[in-house]
């Protein structure tokens, strides 16, 4: 895939990410300290779509580099962790999408009574700052 094309589908998925930040900021209110169960529902929901989008612009990036990505019952994890690899991402942002990860494997498995506000607000809060060290990231790395 050539790289503009590759760009464009960067900017395609940021845009879909970007609406979902401004759905998050919709729910997510700096004083509130209270959230029902569908509020917090909602939260990581958004949470999740984000870390998606990430997930779908590294997988292309490593479909239009490399032509496959394992599919080992792991291959999220193995995703992150090549994307450091290939110095798509620093370490510190590798840590940070971590926690991200960690968050996905618990949403996926989870039941939506079980999310609890303290856990959820960290991610909320430096969600936009993680995502637009992403994406100056993606857009360095496709820049090479």
């Amino acid at each position: 895939m050539l790289v503009q094309r590759l760009k464009e589908y960067c900017d395609a998925e940021f845009e879909n990410i970007d609406a979902v930040i401004s759905e998050l900021k919709s729910v997510v209110k700096s004083k509130k300290v209270k959230y029902s169960t569908a509020e917090l529902a909602a939260i990581a929901t958004f949470i999740h779509n984000c870390y998606n989008g990430i997930e779908n612009i590294l997988k292309r990036i490593f479909l239009s580099k490399h032509g496959k990505i394992k599919s080992a019952a792991t291959w999220h994890k193995d995703l992150l962790k090549a994307s450091l690899e290939q110095k798509i991402i620093t370490n510190g942002l590798y840590e940070t999408l971590s926690n991200y990860l960690s968050f996905r494997h618990f949403f996926v498995h989870a039941y939506s009574f079980n999310i609890r506000w303290e856990e959820l607000k960290p991610l909320a809060d430096n969600l936009e700052n993680t995502l637009k060290d992403f994406k100056t990231a993606v857009y360095e790395f496709l820049d090479k």
